[in-house]
């Protein structure tokens, strides 16, 4: 019990029984803080069912605990007109007289300017004050404040120390802080395991953010196996607690089918819920739903209204998808130097989308002067990213000498490592150069090898140029129907060659089709609307759960 040797004169004097009976309970309640939650924890509160002219009394007679209680309720507005610098008054009253409580929420205030200048140091010297007297919510605030350098040098090891001391008392913020150290290996060796362990201790008692990671270490087979199905439960509890994380987690599991099976409208409804809290993912996930018609009805303008939202808080893919909506009208008109504008964002921060569109911009003359060199090096900056497109197109550049002087050798290097990753364009380029013998050694087999890949993968000029090898028997058998077949599936996607192949076919009945050459078309194609091949618009999330 809280002892005041001021309140124990006034009892001898002239207070009832009655009083000091009340006295008595008061005195006990302000000996107790309940744990605080937010992340910036918060003076917990005295008991507000006793009458403010008693707080008032015994804080004037010089009670600390009634000092702090009485700054409790300025600074809350609770039976008097909230007001900082009275509440910050009082609890420096019962701070000087070492009372923990108020050494908390003093430091509070400073740290968050509350009825005083903000000044972290001097939070920081009240916070180790009260920590010292074995308040758990000050021991946790020292250590955040050791963890993330603020008004002190970062030092990890002592950030641990007073963790562990707060989560020793069950205070769950230090709990969930504990296992993000442990996860990470700042101040104590990595081990998942024993994360998991602080993970889950303060999941359970509630902290949305902890079970959001419990979630992610069941994805993520951290610290114990991979399980989806607990993955998703803890999703959901975070979820349910309005977890802006969780809830965008648990949109991507219903998008992507993990751990229950796949629903775009649910996916919609939890990436809405966690966008509208601001999380940039979420924003940008929400994007796609409008822009795909998933979950919810297409709307090009909604889809650009999210975009937005992620890319103005620096999302690279999400400046990339404005760029590729204004490039592409959806929604509103063509302007190519917007789209230019938001593509140089996303390149500017290595995104290897916004690299390759940038480049594609530069080599069309698209919203600035057309430039192969500038498409040369912002195709390489994404090619050297493992984008197969940009391999491509830069495979395409040096086989042409755009930008640079002509390169055959090069251009195949390029087109081979757009091939290994299964790129039909990349597949095609590079068998027509086995086809003519240009940069590679000339061999029909490795041609027609490379055309059935890119054919069957549906790619047009893949089905030509392998109906052609079929026709005239170069790495392949002779095989007159396999030819018209294969022509008439590239005839089906609108290719002239292969219309031309169908119709001497039907008209000669036998001998050589036109030679098929060196790939004689731009190897950066529009389909009429602006559009860059290969480019989806937008992809769906393919990154790891923040």
């Amino acid at each position: 019990m809280f002892y005041n040797p001021r309140i124990s004169a006034c009892r001898r004097e002239d207070v009832s029984l009655k009083f000091n009976s009340f006295a008595f309970g008061l005195a006990l309640t302000l000996s107790f803080i309940p744990f605080a939650y937010a992340d910036d924890p918060a003076p917990g509160p005295g008991d507000t069912s006793i009458a403010l002219k008693y707080w008032v009394q015994f804080a004037k007679e010089g009670n600390a605990a009634a000092q702090y209680g009485l700054g409790y309720r300025y600074a809350n507005g609770q039976g008097v007109e909230h007001d900082d610098a009275q509440a910050f008054e009082w609890y420096q009253k019962a701070a000087a007289q070492g009372n923990g409580q108020a050494e908390y929420a003093l430091a509070y205030m400073y740290s968050n300017g509350r009825g005083i200048d903000k000044d972290q140091r001097e939070a920081n010297a009240w916070y180790r004050k009260a920590a010292e007297q074995d308040n758990a919510d000050a021991q946790y605030a020292i250590g955040y404040s050791y963890a993330n350098g603020h008004g002190m040098d970062v030092d990890n090891e002592q950030a641990v120390s007073w963790y562990q001391k707060s989560a020793a008392h069950g205070q769950p913020q230090a709990q969930n802080a504990l296992g993000y150290m442990y996860s990470h290996g700042l101040g104590v060796r990595e081990d998942d395991t024993i994360a998991l362990g602080w993970y889950r201790k303060s999941a359970d008692q509630g902290r949305s953010d902890a079970q959001y990671m419990l979630g992610y270490m069941y994805e993520n087979g951290l610290g114990t196996a991979a399980d989806q199905s607990q993955a998703l439960e803890w999703y959901q509890k975070s979820a349910d607690h309005g977890d802006a994380q969780g809830e965008y987690a648990l949109g991507y599991a219903y998008a992507n089918g993990r751990g229950v099976d796949h629903d775009d409208a649910q996916a919609y409804s939890w990436y809405k819920k966690s966008a509208q809290q601001g999380r940039a993912d979420a924003q940008y996930a929400l994007g796609n739903s409008f822009a795909g018609g998933l979950g919810v009805p297409r709307d090009d303008k909604q889809a650009l209204q999210w975009y937005r939202k992620a890319a103005d808080q620096g999302r690279a893919d999400a400046q990339y998808a404005v760029g590729y909506v204004y490039a592409n009208g959806r929604g509103v008109p063509v302007n190519d130097d917007v789209a230019v504008e938001w593509y140089r964002k996303a390149a500017d921060q290595e995104d290897a989308l916004g690299e390759y569109a940038l480049a594609f911009m530069y080599a069309g003359g698209r919203g600035l002067p057309k430039d192969f060199g500038k498409a040369l090096e912002w195709y390489r900056k994404s090619a050297d990213q493992g984008r197969s497109d940009a391999q491509h197109a830069l495979g395409s550049m040096y086989e042409k000498g755009q930008g640079t002087s002509p390169d055959k050798a090069e251009a195949a290097a390029w087109y081979r490592k757009s091939a290994d990753q299964g790129n039909s364009e990349g597949q095609c380029s590079l068998g027509y150069l086995y086809y003519s013998g240009e940069g590679v050694p000339k061999d029909y087999s490795q041609a027609a090898d490379l055309f059935r890949k890119a054919a069957e993968q549906g790619d047009a000029r893949g089905e030509y140029g392998l109906g052609y090898m079929y026709y005239n028997g170069y790495g392949v058998p002779k095989d007159r129907k396999q030819a018209s077949d294969w022509f008439h599936r590239a005839a089906d996607q609108g290719l002239s060659e292969a219309q031309y192949g169908l119709t001497y076919m039907a008209a000669n009945g036998d001998g050589p089709i036109k030679d098929i050459g060196p790939e004689d078309e731009d190897p950066i194609k529009t389909n009429g609307q602006g559009e860059a091949p290969g480019w989806v618009i937008l992809q769906l999330l393919t990154t790891l759960l923040p």
